[in-house]
């Protein structure tokens, strides 16, 4: 009876595990790197999965349908995670958590301005406490690193808010795509999409990686590596397109918001300092994300 709820919460927890995966291997690999060796791993788990759960390849839909999973790849899976690693390696994997909560109130105002779908007063009242818990949580951490380098925490912020407007964008072209082409051959040819967006930039900025593959040499990189893949584009996804498929974008979206409380005890576990602001921030946030839908 749930099993679109349940999808999306197992999203969110796969979601926390994977954001706290990158933001230990951020000591040791830049951002782009991540989301570039990620993808030589997801493409072919994504491909893998297509065959032997759905017996073939995605052929003979329309271009337009084409078109909007290939877009909502290269906006979700490269331009979305390119400034979402940035923010996880410099701000942190709660914290850029607790920012991407705002995506369900940025996709409610997308959804206000182009089609007109007016706001409850529920909803209303849940962007604004989503607001509050993440300027809560901004000031806390500001606090906490009171002596850190201001202009860090700042980049941090911005890129991801921008991953936050970016993930609305991604979900409303792979909810178009979704009405047509099964859920795990939506999330390949996204896969694809975003593949070939990280070959094409790293061939613009004449991005060498050489140097950072040898972080590879270290085993432990490797099974983390291989394990994010796991937790984020394939499995994370994939539970996630299924929810949409069974109950509304925005209801999955909420839940799957939820993942900055399954970062919380991440976070103890690892002793790193969480200050009492931005605690209550995070669960301020994601009280406002349940409200909205």
């Amino acid at each position: 009876m749930f099993s679109g709820q349940l999808m999306a919460l197992a999203a969110a927890l796969s979601s926390a595990l994977n954001s706290s995966l990158y933001n230990r291997m951020g000591d040791r690999l830049t951002s782009d790197m991540i989301g570039y060796v990620r993808m030589f791993i997801a493409v072919p788990m994504g491909l893998l999965l297509v065959l032997i759960f759905e017996g073939s390849l995605p052929f003979g839909y329309s271009l337009q349908t084409y078109l909007a999973a290939l877009t909502s790849g290269i906006i979700g899976f490269f331009l979305c995670d390119y400034f979402m690693f940035k923010a996880i390696v410099t701000l942190g994997a709660r914290e850029t958590s607790v920012i991407m909560t705002l995506n369900p109130a940025i996709t409610a105002v997308f959804s206000l301005i182009l089609f007109s779908e007016k706001l409850s007063g529920n909803q209303a009242v849940g962007m604004l406490i989503t607001v509050c818990g993440v300027i809560l949580m901004v000031l806390g951490e500001n606090g906490k690193n009171a002596k850190a380098n201001n202009d860090t925490l700042k980049t941090g912020i911005i890129c991801a808010f921008l991953g936050a407007v970016l993930q609305s964008v991604s979900d409303v072209t792979a909810k178009a795509a979704l009405s047509d082409i099964p859920s795990l051959s939506t999330n390949m040819l996204r896969l694809l999409s975003g593949f070939a967006a990280w070959i094409v930039f790293g061939f613009i900025k004449r991005k060498d990686y050489s140097r950072q593959f040898g972080t590879f040499k270290d085993t432990r990189y490797v099974v983390m590596m291989v394990l994010a893949v796991i937790l984020g584009p394939v499995l994370g996804v994939t539970l996630t397109l299924g929810a949409m498929r069974l109950i509304p974008a925005g209801v999955v979206r909420s839940l799957y918001q939820t993942s900055p409380v399954f970062l919380i005890p991440i976070d103890l576990l690892r002793k790193k300092k969480i200050s009492m602001l931005s605690l209550l921030g995070t669960l301020v946030s994601v009280g406002g994300v349940i409200l909205l839908f």
